[in-house]
C-alpha cells in the first residue's frame, strides 16, 4: 500500500512539473511568478538566445569558460546556476549592460535622495 501511495505521489509531482513547464514561456511576467519559476523563465530566455546565435550548449559553455558543459545544460533544464556562472553567460551573450542596470536606484529614489539632501542643506 505504501509503495502505491509513493508512486501516486511521484506521478502527481511529475504532472505538476510538466504543467508548470508548459505554462512558462520567454514572455512570462515576473510579477506573479515564484523564485523557481523566474529562474526557469530566465533559462528559457537563455536557451532561445543561444539558439538564435546558432550556438551549441557545449560551445557556449566553453566560450563562457564554465567549468563543465553540464553547468550550462543544467541551467537551461532547471534554471539553477551560480551568480558567477550567470554573469559569465551574460558576458558571453554580450548582455552585461542588462545586469549593470539591476538594482540601481529608481528615478523616484533618486528624486527623494536629492530632495532630502536639499532639505538638510536648508536647515
Amino acid at each position: 500500500m505504501n509503495n502505491e501511495l509513493l508512486k501516486k505521489l511521484q506521478l502527481s509531482q511529475k504532472k505538476a512539473k510538466n504543467t508548470l513547464k508548459n505554462k512558462l514561456n520567454a514572455n512570462s511576467s515576473f510579477g506573479t511568478l515564484t523564485d523557481d519559476e523566474i529562474a526557469k523563465v530566465l533559462a528559457i530566455r537563455a536557451k532561445e538566445l543561444r539558439i538564435s546565435q546558432n550556438k551549441k550548449q557545449i560551445d557556449l559553455s566553453e566560450e563562457a569558460m564554465l567549468s563543465s558543459p553540464t553547468t550550462y545544460s543544467n541551467f537551461e533544464q532547471k534554471g539553477a546556476i551560480s551568480m558567477i556562472n550567470f554573469i559569465k553567460i551574460m558576458r558571453t551573450f554580450g548582455r552585461l549592460e542588462e545586469l549593470e542596470k539591476l538594482l540601481l536606484p529608481t528615478p523616484k529614489e533618486e528624486i527623494e535622495r536629492l530632495e532630502k539632501g536639499r532639505r538638510e542643506r536648508v536647515k
